[in-house]
């Protein structure tokens, strides 16, 4: 009995927790797929990883149900994303944990954490350049507009006798839809999860970035970190033929089978947690952040 009532409580501060609807009833909804996918090359070798699933929108909350496989880092398989909160949610269990963007965005792009050591780190050098809008490609016969934006910035760390400076470069392409669907916008719209950029970057970003208004139905960010060492006060030992270790990683967006239509009565149930969803802390969702980069 007494397990019962606690499982009861889990359930009643889950549906608390949920994304607030929007208090009249929304008379549109929007459904698409979603596909997105990060590669990364280093000295270190080759990752990859790749989402894919279907998308439903109401009332501004999205929920995100992949079709195969879980989203980076974590057991579950589907998100819910509202203004103001979010869930994941494991569909094989039917365990669920509540997520805002932050959570979403490091499951995608891990923090750094940790214990700096000797080591010190600046961001240095940050230029972002004006964006530049055109006319895009068209998306299922609407029309879009395309941004495309570059970044630069340097990374140096030191510990005594030795400086590496990591320079970087960014560019992301950003199409939009110029007439979207208002039915289809949500929080999931964010694309800061496919930025892999230190925070003055970012920040640096936004203002061109937001200059892309509408969906973005198609997004590509491509950024390259070259690695570079001085020693301060002392020779500089041959190279010997060796190239400058390169880091080279890209980010995809693609929205595709877009559709808007008026809301069915059942919609607001996808939602909602079922009476058999279980609600655990994140942490029990969620795998530990990786060390290799």
């Amino acid at each position: 009995m007494r397990r019962s009532g606690v499982f009861h409580l889990g359930l009643l501060v889950l549906v608390a927790s949920q994304p607030a609807m929007s208090a009249a009833p929304p008379r549109e909804a929007a459904t698409y797929v979603l596909a997105e996918s990060r590669k990364s090359v280093s000295p270190a070798g080759e990752r990859a990883s790749a989402v894919r699933g279907s998308v439903k929108v109401l009332g501004g909350t999205a929920r995100w149900d992949l079709e195969t496989g879980t989203f980076p880092r974590t057991k579950a398989n589907t998100l819910v994303l509202g203004e103001r909160d979010g869930w994941l949610l494991d569909r094989k269990v039917s365990v669920a944990a509540t997520a805002g963007l932050p959570e979403v965005r490091a499951l995608f792009v891990p923090p750094a954490e940790g214990e700096t050591g000797p080591f010190q780190s600046v961001v240095d050098d940050v230029e972002v350049g004006p964006a530049e809008v055109t006319d895009g490609p068209a998306f299922e016969g609407r029309q879009t507009a395309r941004l495309r934006l570059t970044a630069s910035w340097s990374l140096v760390m030191s510990v005594p006798g030795r400086v590496s400076r990591v320079r970087c470069r960014l560019t992301a392409v950003v199409d939009t839809l110029v007439e979207s669907p208002e039915a289809a916008r949500s929080p999931l719209d964010d694309l800061d999860r496919l930025f892999d950029a230190p925070d003055p970057v970012r920040e640096a970003m936004a203002p061109e970035l937001a200059r892309a208004r509408g969906l973005p139905v198609n997004v590509v960010v491509e950024s390259e970190a070259e690695l570079a060492v001085d020693y301060p006060g002392m020779a500089v030992p041959p190279d010997e033929g060796r190239k400058p270790l390169k880091t080279r990683t890209e980010a995809t967006r693609t929205v595709s089978a877009l559709v808007s239509r008026p809301a069915a009565e059942g919609d607001a149930a996808a939602f909602v947690p079922s009476e058999a969803t279980r609600l655990v802390g994140l942490e029990r969702l969620v795998e530990p952040i990786e060390t290799l980069r």
